[in-house]
Formats: structure tokens, sequence, C-alpha cells
């Protein structure tokens, strides 16, 4: 180590932690935003693409952090960092969180980005890929089926419009093939733990504190009072975690390492979103998925939450 430098440990825990925000932050970009969107628009390009995956690795930061901070182990308090998250993006990013309340507090930041994004993008699937390569598939392609029929409801939006089988395709397997290095830079960046300094978390903590004053506020002032009421809440779910987690953190999980054939098993997703998107444009279905979707996550996104917090409240009260 040369006097007043890194050694050569420290260099690669940072590096690691690095490669772990940025590869988490594009599966959650990944999920958030391209299998939302499920579509290249006519607003979109490579830029934009880049701005929002920089935006959204810097929520995954605040994610990441929550994530080791508490010792979060299992699926309950992972919805809780998951809800933060959401919220962090749908009510500090944008305002959406705050345009059909209350409705709007669970979809999407509950509905998609906790339970989807996180619970299935970043903590399901990469989980999978160490177990049975079969059970992996399946969730893959239960996803992608998932996907292609969530694609279609853009047909009747105003401000959708109908792919084409190929257009569709390739948006699909692009985005599809860069999450599978994402999952195997997740998997190889988890294996040191998630340890920012002091002085990086409160830098990134002002960053979202100003942009909270200058963007969020004047265009939604009612987020003076929600988001830090909706962020306290979660966390005061999550402080009785941290005592009462046993096992192995799911940092510590996703980073048992497979084999790299293994990442194959989530082409399935792609596969399965075109194959049902091929037979909806045949069919020329007419189908309002996003409804389907829509009563269905709204209310287990709240559901899912008050679960997670009460059970989190539980383990605080119980004796050591």
């Amino acid at each position: 180590k040369p006097s007043g430098g890194f050694s050569k440990e420290a260099v690669v825990r940072i590096l690691k932690n690095v490669v772990l925000v940025f590869s988490s932050g594009y599966i959650l970009f990944y999920f958030s935003e391209l299998l939302f969107w499920a579509r290249v628009r006519p607003n979109d390009n490579l830029a934009g693409w880049l701005m929002t995956w920089l935006a959204y690795s810097l929520l995954t930061f605040a994610f990441l952090w929550l994530v080791s901070r508490y010792h979060i182990s299992s699926f309950w308090p992972l919805f809780l960092a998951g809800a933060c998250f959401g919220w962090l993006a749908e009510g500090l990013l944008v305002q959406t969180t705050y345009e059909d309340l209350p409705l709007s507090i669970s979809f999407t930041g509950l509905a998609w980005h906790a339970l989807l994004s996180v619970g299935l993008g970043w903590g399901l699937l990469p989980a999978s890929l160490g177990g049975r390569p079969r059970r992996s598939i399946w969730i893959a392609a239960l996803t992608g089926l998932g996907y292609g029929l969530w694609a279609i409801c853009w047909w009747l939006e105003p401000d959708g419009g109908v792919s084409s089988l190929p257009q569709f395709a390739l948006h699909a397997f692009i985005s599809a093939a860069l999450y599978l290095p994402a999952c195997f830079l997740l998997k190889w960046s988890a294996s040191e733990p998630f340890h920012p300094s002091r002085g990086l978390t409160i830098a990134v903590g002002l960053l979202y504190l100003v942009y909270f004053l200058l963007v969020t506020l004047p265009a939604a002032p009612v987020a003076l009072l929600l988001l830090p009421a909706l962020l306290g809440l979660a966390w005061l779910g999550l402080r009785g975690t941290a005592r009462r987690a046993n096992g192995p953190t799911m940092l510590e999980t996703l980073a048992e390492p497979v084999r790299p054939g293994r990442y194959l098993a989530l082409l399935a997703l792609p596969v399965a979103a075109t194959v049902v998107y091929a037979a909806a444009l045949a069919l020329d279905l007419k189908w309002q998925t996003n409804w389907l979707l829509y009563l269905i996550t709204t209310p287990a996104g709240f559901i899912l939450f008050i679960t997670a917090w009460v059970k989190s409240r539980r383990m605080a009260k119980t004796p050591g």
C-alpha cells in the first residue's frame, strides 16, 4: 500500500460497490421503464435511456444502503426497502405518487416498483439462477408471459401505438440481453459488502434534498408532507428487522456464484413475451390488460406493505 493511497482490497471493494450500484440500477431501470413502456417511444433515444439509467442508479444507491444497513434477508423487509425505492422514483424523481391519491400511493410505487422491479427483477429472478435451471426458465417465461400481455395494453392508449412484431422483438431481446450481464455483475459485485463512505452517503442524500426542493416541491407541494411520511413509515418498519435478522442477507444470497450457462435461462423472458405478442397481433386482441394488472396489483401493493410493516414491527417487539 503506497503512502496516502488505497490498498488493493480497498480498491476492489470500491470497484465492486460501484458496479453493484450501476448493475442494480440497470436491473431496476429495465423492469421499471423498459418493460413498463414495452416499446420504443417516439421521443426515446440512447442519450435519454443513459440519463434515465443514471437517475435510477442514484435511487438504487438508497435502496442498496437500506438492504445493507438493515441486514435484509427475506421478502417482507425487502418489500419495505422496495417501497422506499418506488416512492423515491415516483414521488421524488417524478410526481405520479400525488396524481390520484390515495390509489397512486400504490400504483406504481408499490404495485410495480416494489413488487415487480425489486421483488421479481432484482430479487427472485437473479436468486433463482442458483437453483434448478428449469425453475429459472419457468420464472423467466412466466414473467415474459405477463410482459407480452402488458405490452398490448398500449395499443388502446392515446399515447400508445402498435409496434410491429420485429420492433417489439428487437426491443425485448436487446433490453433483455443487457439484463443478463447486469445480473452477472450484480452477483459478482454483491460478494463485497456494500459500505459506501459517510461522505458519499451524505452527498447523495443532499442531492436528493436539492432535487426535492427545486423540482419536486414546485411541481407537487403536497410532497412536503406525504413523501417524508411514506418514507418514514417504511423506515420505521425496517428498524425492527436489523436486530432480528437471521441467516445470510439478500446480497449474500445473490452473491452465490452460478455457472455462466445458467444466465441463458433468463432469455425465456423475451422469448415468451415475443410469442405472446405475436399471438396477440395474429388474433388482433383488444384487451385492456393494464386495467387487469391495475385492479390486481394496486390493492396487493397496499396489502403487502401493511403486512410487511406489521411483521417487521412484531419482529422488533419480540425479545432477543
